[in-house]
């Protein structure tokens, strides 16, 4: 692999993560009080050690979780303008671009399953191939509006992912799994901590849902680093004329 690919600067991405939360640290701040105030609503009347005995994955829909998990979906708006802002620094979230991201997401995400629905090893390879669609659709994206042109954005995305990936698969698909790594193994660490305090010391939803919140923000700009990085790369390489 090249000398400067993003997953040989592990420590610059921490960097660039923390620099990309602060450019809207007062709403993730808000969104994170938000999460407080729901722990702070439950602990009262929930029953961890109940729910954790009966069926673990249930503390996943707890209000508390519920609330961090919704949220945390919404801060996906703020980010990903963040990240996009180190590809085009005039770029910003419209509400076109809103609702083309919400289109790419369902659709990578439906073709995306079909592939493991047939088996593991095809609904790998598509969401490797189809792993630069959503930024390729938003920075196509302009301001028209038309129904066409929303169309052709998000089929011109596809097409222009899998020329992007096609080539360098097997380093693509290190970086989607180096992605979500970044932000899983951190955020469910935190959520067993969440839930073994919640048992021991309800009120400990308080601090530990806006916690939870902020692992989620932090993880997930780093993993936005990484992959507008690797996105970077992929279109210099595609840029770059063959000898």
């Amino acid at each position: 692999m090249p000398a400067n690919l993003p997953t040989r600067s592990p420590g610059s991405l921490l960097v660039e993560g923390f620099r990309l939360m602060r450019e809207r640290l007062p709403v993730y701040a808000v969104l994170a009080v938000v999460c407080g105030i729901a722990g702070w609503l439950v602990f009262p009347r929930i029953d961890m050690y109940s729910i954790l005995a009966s069926n673990p994955a249930a503390l996943m829909t707890t209000p508390p979780v519920s609330v961090v998990l919704l949220l945390s979906v919404g801060a996906l708006f703020f980010i990903l303008p963040s990240a996009l802002r180190r590809i085009e620094p005039t770029f910003k979230m419209t509400a076109l671009r809103g609702a083309l991201t919400l289109a790419t997401i369902l659709a990578v995400g439906a073709i995306t399953e079909v592939g493991y629905a047939l088996a593991v090893i095809p609904g790998i390879i598509i969401a490797v191939l189809l792993s630069q669609t959503l930024i390729n659709a938003l920075l196509r994206a302009d301001e028209s509006g038309s129904i066409r042109h929303f169309a052709a954005t998000l089929l011109g995305s596809v097409r222009g992912s899998v020329q992007m990936t096609k080539s360098h698969f097997a380093s693509t698909l290190g970086v989607v799994a180096a992605s979500l790594l970044i932000l899983l193994v951190p955020f469910l660490i935190v959520l067993l901590g969440l839930a073994i305090l919640g048992v021991k010391l309800p009120s400990s939803l308080v601090v530990m849902a806006p916690l939870l919140f902020m692992t989620f923000i932090y993880f997930e700009c780093v993993r936005y680093a990484l992959i507008v990085r690797w996105y970077r790369h992929l279109a210099e390489e595609r840029a770059t004329p063959s000898p």
